[in-house]
């Protein structure tokens, strides 16, 4: 209801597509809420190569003649999902945390995450529910005002601090 309230979806399916790499870990939405979307993803613990290939993906992309983003000096990237405000910017990281999530809830891990500025949501988005296995969603809260490089650093502490938490913690089962 809030993107058709707003007009962002009055011309649906027409003037969408998407583009995903051969190896499919980078993906490129256009014509969708944020207009824009550039994800890169990859299994493993190395945020620097995500980061430097998403960098890569949007120099690219910002170099296409024609294309020019709306972007305040003072907040950043301008979008129509108020949300994604500022860096635009959206990192994630799945974690399996099972010994921490053991009883079913999210709420010890939110507890290790929320002080560096980090949400903990199930991995199909906001308002879905954690993993069977314990796997998570982190990613950072606040997109305004905050620099990419201080979102790669708080997700690689928030990672370390869950890592500590679900070793400390006892096996799920017992």
């Amino acid at each position: 209801p809030y993107l058709k309230s707003a007009g962002i979806a009055s011309d649906w399916p027409y003037g969408r597509g998407c583009w995903q790499s051969d190896d499919g870990q980078c993906i490129i939405w256009f014509g969708e809420e944020d207009q824009l979307r550039i994800m890169c993803m990859k299994k493993g613990t190395k945020l620097n190569e995500v980061f430097e290939r998403l960098n890569k993906m949007l120099q690219v992309v910002e170099s296409i003649e024609g294309i020019k983003f709306a972007r305040s000096d003072k907040y950043g990237y301008v979008t129509s999902c108020p949300t994604n405000l500022g860096t635009g910017m959206r990192a994630s990281v799945h974690i399996k945390i099972p010994n921490l999530t053991a009883d079913g809830t999210d709420k010890k891990a939110k507890a290790v995450c929320k002080p560096l500025g980090l949400s903990v949501r199930g991995t199909g988005g906001e308002h879905t529910p954690i993993g069977a296995d314990g796997t998570v969603d982190i990613s950072p809260s606040a997109r305004l005002f905050i620099k990419e490089r201080d979102i790669i650093a708080a997700l690689y502490t928030g990672i370390q601090n869950l890592m500590k938490e679900e070793q400390a913690a006892p096996p799920r089962g017992q």
